[in-house]
């Protein structure tokens, strides 16, 4: 049985962990995370282990959403993890047509006004109507921010529409060192509304295989603005 949305932020409320005036996700655990599927694209695997997230990706793609009861105001975002493998793309095709793979994108829901309307709630695929079902009850989707990871530090500040509608866009933020580590830092100079974290690893357009830990999701608030 398909628990309500309202119970499904509780949960996610619950497992929020709260450290020297940050917001950090519960990587070690699944409270609160959902798991989704694309429709005919093979999926990632899915771990929670004491170092934190771990998704392998073997030609696949999915996404991993953790949604909020209470909207954050982020004014920075933190991410740091280790990548285990490599994608092969090449640098000045990654994110274009049949290139569109990262090993990771951190994407902030950002409540708005746009819904799906009746036809498109009959026809559209799961993963659209769980996105938008992240929206508190009488209020939309604006926009996701993705905040990536590439494979050349040349792409640094790339940014690009991830979507025709506007809905998605993304730039990419950092690359790994020889060993695989990645962490970064995202300030905003105006407060995000976020609503919901979407993480997804790609590897099907270009059939890399790798694996990716995760080992902190971290966020300063308006309220709670003390720097990591």
């Amino acid at each position: 049985m398909q628990k309500p949305i309202a119970f499904l932020w509780l949960l996610a409320s619950a497992a929020l962990v709260v450290r020297g005036g940050t917001f950090e996700l519960p990587l070690t655990q699944t409270n609160g995370w959902q798991f989704l599927k694309y429709r005919h694209i093979p999926p990632n695997t899915f771990r929670c282990t004491p170092a934190g997230l771990v998704i392998g990706v073997t030609n696949s793609a999915a996404p991993a959403v953790f949604p909020l009861t209470n909207t954050l105001q982020v004014v920075e975002l933190r991410v740091s993890g280790k990548i285990a493998g490599s994608l092969k793309v090449p640098p000045d095709k990654q994110g274009e047509k049949g290139f569109d793979d990262y090993t990771l994108r951190v994407g902030l829901v950002e409540p708005g006004t746009q819904r799906l309307n009746w036809w498109e709630k009959m026809t559209a695929a799961d993963w659209v109507k769980k996105l938008f079902s992240l929206a508190p009850p009488s209020t939309g989707i604006g926009r996701i921010h993705f905040f990536n990871v590439g494979t050349d530090a040349t792409q640094i500040g790339r940014k690009r529409m991830y979507s025709r509608d506007g809905l998605m866009e993304q730039m990419v933020v950092a690359v790994p060192d020889a060993d695989g580590n990645f962490t970064f830092t995202n300030h905003f100079d105006k407060p995000l509304r976020v609503i919901a974290v979407w993480v997804s690893c790609d590897g099907d357009d270009t059939h890399s295989s790798f694996a990716v830990t995760i080992r902190q999701v971290a966020f300063a608030t308006a309220t709670n603005a003390s720097p990591f």
